[in-house]
């Protein structure tokens, strides 16, 4: 069977009927309408303007010709973009309806795009409406494009626009450039786990709309909480709605920013929103914030300030190194300490972080300048000691 039409079926019914009024004029007997069996199928699609639309090929089909019901087995198809082919399908078994008005492919469905992206759309069950341009996958869907995985519920592809659209909950794996496996899994140490609702992913462009609530989670542990994102995963970064939590791994505290930019190619995270970091015994405020996931540095680019039981900080610029416990204050900086009281000026200053979580500021070396204020009551009792020299 080639190129298998309904204007070519018509026909086939036509002929059928004037063999049927050029026989005895008897009373016809009902007979069941048999199938056909072929063993290859060959289908053909074109558009409207005679381009090639979509073929599909089969080593073994049968027709049922009162249903006009294709079933096909180990079905193959291709499917074209300005007479060019674009996407490659195959499956285990295909049901045709209508001469082509529906396809249901089931069992391994894989339909992957022809180019170096290599993007693929799996699933168990693909029903296909070719006039639409749209195919929904609604058992274990699947699609990737090598850096992003995106499972859901439900996914609807429309062939023309190349517009994915999720109905969730959805589960987004990110793997990182600094992974040398090519698919994102679980096992994988080096992959974000982001976990939402329904959105939209258009393959084409790489535009990525997810509004509601989203979570991304680590292996490492650290956890980043947004209301919504948007994006583009051809260019690499996700906008994170506000507000955006980020837990840091082993309870070493939590930071909360506004808009958020996640450069997941760079493995960055970027703001210009006032953020605050609650640490385990202190907390630092500031406008913006940068942090470096390869080198385990938070920067607070300005307004920096940072407040502890017994003593405040401010200045232009703060960073700290979580691998290093290591804290540095830059541009006139300012330490005010309670007990004594006391206040120490000075361009740069660092801190080291100890066990129990606390900030403390001062190294060898350090260049400062200190006022100490004393209680003149306390200090006019004191004796004084004798002057030797």
């Amino acid at each position: 069977m080639h190129c298998l039409s309904r204007c070519g079926l018509t026909a086939a019914l036509v002929a059928t009927s004037l063999l049927a009024a050029c026989s005895s004029s008897r009373q016809p007997k009902i007979e069941p309408t048999p199938s056909f069996v072929f063993r290859s199928l060959d289908l053909s699609q074109r558009a409207d303007n005679g381009d090639r639309d979509w073929d599909l090929t089969s080593p073994e089909a049968r027709y049922d010709l009162s249903s006009r019901t294709i079933r096909a087995r180990r079905p193959q198809g291709i499917l074209y973009r300005d007479d060019q082919p674009h996407y490659r399908i195959n499956a285990d078994l295909a049901t045709v309806l209508r001469d082509g008005e529906l396809v249901i492919l089931e069992g391994s469905v894989h339909l992957r795009q022809l180019n170096q992206r290599g993007l693929t759309i799996k699933g168990d069950n693909l029903i296909w409406t070719p006039t639409q341009s749209r195919m929904v996958i609604n058992q274990r869907p699947m699609a990737s494009d090598g850096q992003t995985q995106i499972r859901s519920r439900e996914l609807a592809f429309q062939q023309d626009t190349e517009l994915l659209v999720f109905d969730g909950p959805t589960e987004l794996k990110r793997r990182d450039e600094a992974s040398d496996d090519s698919t994102p899994t679980d096992d994988n140490p080096d992959s974000t786990v982001v976990r939402g609702g329904s959105g939209t992913w258009n393959l084409r462009s790489g535009l990525m709309q997810a509004p509601g609530q989203v979570e991304a989670v680590r292996r490492d542990g650290r956890k980043l909480s947004a209301s919504g994102l948007s994006g583009n995963t051809r260019e690499g970064f996700l906008d994170l709605q506000e507000p955006v939590t980020l837990l840091l791994e082993n309870d070493r505290g939590t930071i909360t920013a506004g808009r958020t930019r996640w450069l997941f190619s760079a493995q960055q995270l970027q703001s210009v929103q006032p953020v605050q970091a609650e640490l385990q015994n202190s907390t630092v405020q500031g406008k913006g914030f940068r942090l470096d996931e390869r080198s385990g540095t938070v920067i607070i680019p300005s307004d920096c300030r940072l407040q502890q039981k017994q003593e405040t900080l401010t200045a232009r610029r703060c960073s700290w190194n979580w691998n290093s416990e290591r804290v540095v204050a830059d541009g006139d900086v300012v330490l005010r300490r309670k007990k004594p009281e006391q206040t120490t000026r000075a361009s740069r200053m660092e801190a080291t972080i100890t066990d129990d979580g606390e900030i403390r500021f001062g190294q060898p070396g350090q260049r400062v300048e200190s006022t100490i204020k004393l209680n003149p009551k306390t200090d006019a009792k004191r004796p004084r000691s004798p002057v030797s020299f």
